[in-house]
């Protein structure tokens, strides 16, 4: 239907809004404020500074050792990365549902997972990204689940706790989305965005 159809941040803000409205209090104590700009809404963490309040952090430098992909793929259940999932949730200071929604869009629990651009393991790291990051091994669990999470973090901290920019970042580049402030109007940043506040969602309900 057209009413639900809209583009770019809009539909993604409107999205989070709603997990907002309808999911439990987070567990791990963080909470959300209403920003209106220009007549848009906008939901950033709270205690959190807003873009204005706060530049981006630096990514570390480093070398990385790249390893190679296991031969045979064991696809985990997320009840099994519970333990590295609260662990990151806990060193980061993010909601394990967000964490667990990036794990479940990004391979579907699959730690040998390897996009055909080269991503690897449960969170999708990139090797320079890994690299900046200094990931011994992407294929590790919890080297991987770490290193997404803290890069994760880093994303909404470039972009005021901004959920869908962030994400976007994540999945397209900060540089790209720096440019454009915006969810880029690309079909698979786009569809990133959106399946991971759906899946953050759903977490969020299970709890």
């Amino acid at each position: 239907m057209q009413a639900t159809r809209t583009t770019g941040a809009q539909l993604f803000l409107l999205l989070l809004g709603l997990a907002l409205l309808t999911a439990p209090t987070p567990g791990w104590g963080e909470t959300y404020r209403r920003v209106v700009k220009n007549g848009v809404i906008y939901y950033y963490f709270a205690n959190r500074p807003t873009p204005q309040e706060k530049s981006a952090a630096p990514l570390p430098t480093g070398r990385i050792r790249i390893t190679q992909a296991p031969i045979r793929a064991a696809r985990l259940t997320p009840k099994a990365l519970e333990p590295i999932i609260q662990a990151a949730s806990r060193q980061h200071n993010l909601p394990p549902a967000l964490i667990k929604a990036v794990i479940r869009v990004e391979s579907n629990f699959d730690p040998t997972a390897t996009s055909p651009k080269g991503a690897q393991g449960l969170m999708q790291l990139m090797p320079q990204t890994a690299a900046d990051l200094q990931v011994q091994d992407p294929y590790d669990l919890q080297d991987n689940v770490m290193a997404g999470t803290r890069y994760l973090r880093l994303m909404l901290e470039k972009f005021g706790f901004q959920l869908p920019l962030a994400l976007a970042a994540y999945n397209a580049g900060p540089n790209r989305v720096a440019k454009s402030q915006k969810v880029l109007a690309i079909p698979e940043t786009q569809a990133f965005v959106r399946d991971v506040c759906d899946s953050y969602l759903t977490y969020e309900r299970q709890r």
